[in-house]
């Protein structure tokens, strides 16, 4: 093959100019013998998920131009096997924008007669052409303009920044407000009068434009959660008002960003009350021929006017007046304070009481018996003028969650008696405050039990022929009586009994202690066992053999009354993993039986509280192997004539039975045998070890080689 030399390439585009986030195709023109295309970035080969080749790498597309990345320069190489040239370099000029249109340097408000002065920016290749409108009508085509500012210049400023290569467009928007000085405003309120704990706003009147009010309450800004201000807050609205806190002045201002104002002070009369009506300081209890004068203050503007009430009957139209007491005068007083401005009425009430002497009270019981556990009552009889009832325990007012007052004190209730803690004595006294008077002490003697019934001093297990002495305590009052049952069968009247033990006088017994006066019955139970000795136990296996690596099960078998089973291993109590014990310890089980350990004896023990028994030892003969076998220590060759003698040995009990094997054909069935060899004798020879009783077999090898002369 004969190459010429390759013309020098040039890059021809696809499109004439190169606009941001297009795609953009670059190809390599020339002519001549051309074995392959190379394209340069800057000089290094084009790499990146945006640069694609054409399969025969002569085209190169650039997907989603950026202005920064895509510029180059590029150039593109072609060579064969013995020439290359390459374009000259090729810069892309990105058209790009406008990006983002930006109105800067201006504020949103100005006075009327400022200077206005407004100029947009656009980043763009080419750069940008503007167009301004004011309220969606033309004002300019440059990117900046000014104007003199009056009311009828504010609206909403629009700048349009277009590229006519890329074909996008961006907009900026300004919406300017321009503001006139404002009026003085006024304050209108919403009440004609000012009412203490009511709600009451002041609005601030004014015309303009106002950017905002604000309000002035003694000079400053109007603070706490009972001053409400509206969204706009043109209106303050004062919540419950106070005489104090609310007078004012009130000052309300109004503003824009070049102007304010402020209204004349405005001062509230705040009308109250009356506030609480109270009665003059004199005692609610008095005796007959005693006289009171009732006295009635209530803070009020303008000042209040009063009423009397005697349980609901009118008796004065004054703020004050006097009684000479009498029964008749009992019962409760009422000062009615009215103020018609605020529409408000307060009253306060005073009860008086006029007492008599009072005669002696006496106790009077709810049963005629009191009994342990049982709620007990005592009221108070008594007749008069009786303001409390009042009790007394020992001399001590009644405590504890356990005694109980009805509501009128009247009535002491206990709650389950104790013996100990309610004998008393109790006193009742009734009182008003002027006299007081008390019971005679009355004593409570409280029945109770039987508490708890116990059988005492006595064992729950004997030997048979023992002597055995039940006895039965119950603390009660009056005392309780008893009776003994045996398995439920009576069997004595009195608290203490005694038998001679059998196995017959096993079983449970109960002892009964009951007293009438308070129907209780309480009860003790004892089970009692009676043991006769234990016969020899005997140990029995689960399997004949005992067979090494098996597992190996021991039962102790006996009858009688067996408390426990223990076992013994060479004396000693069983250890180790390999040794397990049923829940009940009757079975041992050996796992994994070994010839060395687990050969005993065995012993097995039976016990109850008073007697024991142990087995006869019981060793094991723990068969085990044929181990390894192995053919004596003999050379693998000799020459033919000699006298050659073959042995098997492997440990094993019972002995293990022999079988030899040449070539796999039987040869002997003993331990060892001879031969005088000859070119037959050549061959491999099997000793076969077997043990019946653990199933095992065990071979050996040996292969002999006999040479001729």
């Amino acid at each position: 093959m004969i190459y010429a030399p390759v013309s020098k390439p040039s890059i021809v585009t696809s499109n004439i100019t190169a606009v941001e986030t297009k795609d953009f195709s670059l190809t390599c023109q020339a002519t001549g013998q051309i074995h392959a295309y190379q394209w340069f970035i800057n000089g290094v080969a084009p790499a990146g998920s945006r640069i694609q080749l054409s399969p025969d790498k002569r085209t190169l597309t650039l997907s989603r131009l950026t202005r920064r990345d895509n510029k180059g320069p590029y150039e593109c190489e072609i060579r064969n096997p013995f020439y290359s040239n390459r374009s000259d370099p090729f810069t892309l000029d990105v058209a790009y924008g406008p990006d983002i249109a930006t109105i800067v340097h201006s504020p949103d408000e100005y006075p009327t007669g400022a200077n206005i002065t407004l100029s947009c920016v656009a980043d763009s290749n080419p750069a940008a052409q503007f167009t301004w409108l004011h309220n969606g009508q033309p004002v300019s085509n440059s990117a900046t303009f000014s104007i003199i500012a009056s009311l009828s210049d504010a609206g909403t400023y629009t700048c349009t920044a277009s590229n006519s290569f890329t074909g996008l467009t961006r907009t900026a928007t300004k919406n300017i407000i321009i503001y006139a000085p404002v009026s003085k405003p006024t304050i209108v309120t919403s009440n004609i009068t000012a009412v203490e704990t009511k709600d009451f706003s002041l609005t601030c009147q004014a015309t303009g434009q106002i950017h905002a009010y604000q309000w002035f309450i003694n000079g400053v800004a109007p603070a706490g959660n009972r001053i409400q201000l509206s969204p706009d807050k043109r209106t303050l609205t004062l919540s419950r008002l106070t005489r104090r806190d609310n007078k004012g002045p009130y000052e309300c201002e109004i503003r824009n960003p070049f102007y304010s104002n402020r209204s004349d002070p405005f001062t509230l009369d705040v009308a109250y009350g009356p506030d609480i009506a109270t009665i003059d300081h004199i005692s609610d209890q008095f005796a007959t021929g005693i006289n009171v004068t009732l006295s009635c203050v209530a803070d009020s503007n303008p000042p209040a006017q009063f009423t009397w009430l005697q349980n609901g009957q009118s008796v004065s139209n004054s703020a004050s007046f006097s009684i000479i007491t009498s029964l008749n005068h009992i019962g409760n007083y009422t000062c009615i304070a009215t103020n018609s401005f605020t529409g408000l009425t307060r009253t306060a009430n005073k009860t008086l009481m006029i007492y008599a002497p009072l005669s002696k009270p006496t106790i009077i019981t709810s049963n005629n018996t009191a009994v342990e556990t049982k709620d007990f009552s005592m009221t108070c009889n008594a007749t008069g003028q009786i303001h409390p009832y009042r009790w007394f325990i020992n001399g001590l007012a009644p405590g504890g969650n356990r005694i109980q007052l009805s509501p009128d004190n009247r009535t002491l209730t206990i709650s389950s008696l104790r013996r100990s803690e309610n004998k008393g004595p109790y006193v009742c006294e009734i009182e008003n405050p002027l006299f007081r008077n008390r019971s005679d002490p009355f004593t409570l003697n409280v029945t109770y039990g039987p508490d708890i019934a116990t059988i005492v001093h006595s064992a729950n297990e004997y030997p048979t022929g023992a002597n055995i002495t039940l006895s039965c305590v119950a603390d009660s009052n009056p005392a309780a009586q008893f009776t003994w049952l045996q398995n439920g069968q009576r069997i004595s009247n009195s608290a203490t009994f005694s038998v001679i033990a059998s196995l017959s006088d096993a079983g449970t017994y109960t002892c009964t202690a009951s007293n009438l006066f308070t129907g209780l019955t309480r009860t003790a139970t004892k089970n009692i066992t009676i043991y006769a000795p234990l016969s020899k136990p005997t140990i029995v296996t689960s399997n004949i053999t005992a067979v090494e690596t098996k597992d190996f099960s021991l039962t102790c078998q006996a009858t009688g009354q067996i408390h426990a089973y223990q076992w013994f291993i060479n004396g000693v109590a069983p250890a180790g993993s390999r040794i397990q014990l049923s829940p009940d310890k009757r079975t041992l089980t050996l796992s994994r039986l070994t010839r060395r350990d687990n050969k005993g004896p065995y012993e097995c023990e039976i016990q109850n509280p008073f007697s024991s028994n142990r087995s006869d030892p019981f060793p094991l003969n723990v068969t085990y192997g044929p181990d390894i076998a192995t053919i004596d220590h003999i050379s693998d060759q000799f020459a033919t004539g000699i006298n050659v003698t073959l042995s098997c040995v492997a440990d094993s009990n019972p002995p293990a039975q022999f079988t030899w094997l040449q070539n796999g054909q039987s040869v002997s069935n003993s331990a060892s045998f001879s031969i005088i060899t000859s070119l037959n004798h050549i061959g491999n020879y099997t000793c076969i070890a077997t043990n019946s009783f653990t199933g095992l077999t065990r071979t050996a090898n040996k292969t002999l080689m006999i040479y001729g002369e």
